[in-house]
């Protein structure tokens, strides 16, 4: 009978020690802030789109997206058209993205510029970032020091004359298909159409499969070499505190570039997840949260990494913080990591308690 009891008494101190908020169900607590992402943007050329993304925040830190249920109206229709959640321009001029949710409302300013200038596919502002977002040049694949089956790219895309110069020219262009496109080998490999050792990375629908279409289209031209270059990039929400196994926040990426222009780069990015135990990201950016725990999502662009925080929590749980002493520095920051993550601090104990504590961890 003992044996039977002693795990049970073990489980029991484990969640004494780490003094893990209950869960139990109960109302959505009160709407405290509407936010939108990005909080501006800028289209240049009639290529130009943005995404947006609307995020909750409640009184008990728990943050929801309410994209899907907010009311979305550009408030002057002549210089931008909206589709979902994506904006696209019509004519030059300014205006905004009004959101409204739950008796609350925010707006975002969109400057529209060369609305009716068509830009044309550059490798290294469209085609290049595909190779990224796809894994093609990672380490693992062609962009290991040898490359992969014969063919190599540079690592990350660092060396873009390189890469166009293996892409046109290397192996008498065998590579691709001018008069043929689609036809191309560096496609067929990538749709799975010819046995490739990476598998198949999209399909010939996929928005990437277009683009490089379009590209091959226009004789594969490369770039001058003054051509716009990324100087920043930006990943939204910064923060998101996920209520249950499940819920989910959509993800932003932008770029800005050194002639000025931004551009929606989210569906050129790699995303990663330092934890997807606690919250998985998928390829097109969306969040999803697991176990109770932290994590940092990331999307790479170019050469720019940057993350977000991101907290799962148990579906409904009911926290209240207890002050507890502070004597030092490292106690603030112990505690105020413990408020993010909703775990009451144990008291001071003695000897005897904290060696067990220790051993049962």
């Amino acid at each position: 009978m003992r044996l039977h009891r002693t795990p049970t008494r073990l489980m029991a101190a484990l969640f004494a020690l780490l003094g893990l908020a209950r869960v139990a169900p109960g109302q959505d607590a009160a709407l405290t802030a509407l936010q939108v992402f990005p909080p501006e943007a800028s289209l240049t050329t009639s290529r130009a789109r943005q995404s947006f993304v609307v995020q909750a925040h409640y009184a008990d830190g728990i943050t929801r997206e309410v994209t899907a249920q907010c009311k979305l109206t550009i408030v002057n229709p002549a210089v931008a058209r909206l589709a979902g959640n994506v904006v696209y321009p019509v004519a030059d001029g300014a205006t905004e993205l009004k959101v409204e949710f739950a008796g609350k409302t925010v707006s975002a300013p969109l400057k529209i510029k060369d609305a009716k200038t068509e830009r044309p596919i550059s490798f290294r502002l469209d085609v290049m970032p595909i190779f990224m977002a796809a894994g093609c040049n990672a380490g693992g694949c062609h962009g290991a020091a040898r490359g992969k089956d014969g063919f190599r790219l540079s690592l990350f895309g660092f060396d873009p004359e390189g890469d166009h110069f293996r892409l046109t020219r290397e192996m008498n262009g065998r590579r691709i298909n001018l008069a043929l496109p689609g036809e191309s080998l560096l496609l067929e490999k990538a749709t799975g159409k010819v046995p490739h050792t990476g598998g198949s990375r999209f399909t010939d629908s996929h928005e990437w499969h277009q683009t490089i279409v379009r590209w091959l289209e226009a004789r594969a031209p490369n770039d001058d070499p003054r051509v716009a270059q990324p100087v920043s990039v930006e990943l939204f929400p910064k923060t998101i505190v996920l209520d249950g196994k499940g819920a989910t926040q959509q993800m932003v990426v932008k770029a800005r570039y050194s002639d000025g222009t931004e551009r929606d780069v989210t569906s050129l990015s790699l995303f990663l997840s330092n934890n997807e135990n606690s919250a998985k990201i998928s390829s097109s950016g969306l969040v999803t949260a697991g176990e109770r725990g932290e994590a940092f999502v990331m999307a790479r662009f170019h050469t720019f990494t940057v993350g977000s925080q991101v907290i799962a929590l148990p579906k409904g749980l009911k926290f209240a913080w207890t002050n507890v002493p502070e004597h030092n520095y490292i106690d603030r920051l112990v505690n105020a990591k413990l408020k993010k993550l909703r775990i009451t601090p144990s008291e001071l104990c003695d000897d005897e308690t904290f060696l067990r504590r220790v051993y049962l961890d």
